[in-house]
């Protein structure tokens, strides 16, 4: 019973540190896969506990073959889960039993075990990204005479002039800009600790030297994240995923009455997708911030 009991702690342990500590420093940056990896755990939990089994009761072999493969067969039939969800929910189980296996050798059956699972088959879905003309329609309803107006332009450009992912732009620090170099770039942060170079075209540097002069001054912090929330009151609170998004949304709907190519759901991933990064950057202007916006 006691080494039961032990057993128990340390799983809930472990669970602990996944989600606070290992997961947000070393696999991601992004908020919403945060909330996967947590949600993944508490629905697992949850159909553990439906068969009988209490997080007081955990061990081993509660996170098995058997049962994790019952656990999908729940998510479809109990929770009506499509495919794709099912599939999500496994990787993000995989992962975590990968870092058990990491903190003990003698549970990293559990990881290779899983992996061994089936997918569950669905079919595949295409991202509509933006077209050229839809992202112009979506920058023209930004306000650039006011701050925050000035902000979500540097932060849209951004992320489509790099094409790159929301979590890297709300991971970027000051320390991760290199606009005076010959050839300006930013660093990127991406999954798994993965950093990779973005270069900018001059016009892009331009517009974030901008951006900085008036969000952060002639001193800036070189660990103030580049888009921070003043929610908090520190520079050190990135922008939120779901803030980004909802700004983003509230331009689409507004182009969308406009030009009815602008999907009026429009999210930050679909500006990765069909685009030439820096085509909305050139030095032609097209894309660009106006000069008289910073």
């Amino acid at each position: 019973m006691r080494k039961n009991k032990n057993e128990a702690a340390l799983f809930a342990r472990y669970i602990s540190e996944f989600l606070y500590d290992y997961a947000p420093c070393f696999l991601t940056h992004s908020d919403h896969t945060i909330k996967s990896y947590r949600d993944t755990i508490k629905l697992y939990v949850a159909f553990l506990e439906g068969e009988g089994i209490t997080p007081a009761s955990f061990g081993r072999k509660a996170f098995e073959k058997p049962l994790i493969e019952k656990w999908i067969q729940w998510l479809l039939s109990e929770r009506h889960s499509c495919p794709d969800t099912c599939n999500v929910r496994l990787g993000s189980l995989r992962v975590f039993l990968e870092y058990i296996g990491s903190k003990d050798i003698s549970l990293l059956y559990l990881y290779h075990e899983a992996k061994t699972i089936k997918r569950q088959k669905c079919q595949k879905k295409k991202i509509k990204g933006l077209t050229r003309d839809a992202v112009s329609s979506i920058l023209d309803e930004i306000d650039t005479t006011s701050m925050i107006g000035r902000r979500d332009m540097a932060l849209l450009s951004l992320l489509y002039g790099t094409a790159a992912r929301i979590g890297e732009v709300q991971a970027l620090t000051m320390k991760d800009l290199h606009l005076n170099s010959v050839k300006p770039y930013i660093l990127l942060h991406g999954k798994g600790g993965k950093t990779r170079t973005a270069y900018l075209l001059p016009r892009m540097a331009a517009n974030l030297h901008g951006y900085i002069s008036e969000f952060h001054g002639d001193y800036a912090n070189p660990d103030s994240h580049l888009f921070y929330t003043r929610v908090g009151g520190g520079k050190e609170n990135k922008l939120t995923e779901a803030a980004i998004n909802k700004r983003i949304k509230k331009y689409a709907s507004l182009a969308h009455e406009k030009n009815p190519d602008v999907p009026p759901d429009t999210h930050a991933h679909q500006f990765r997708h069909y685009v030439e990064p820096g085509k909305m950057v050139s030095d032609e202007g097209n894309y660009r911030i106006s000069a008289n916006s910073f």
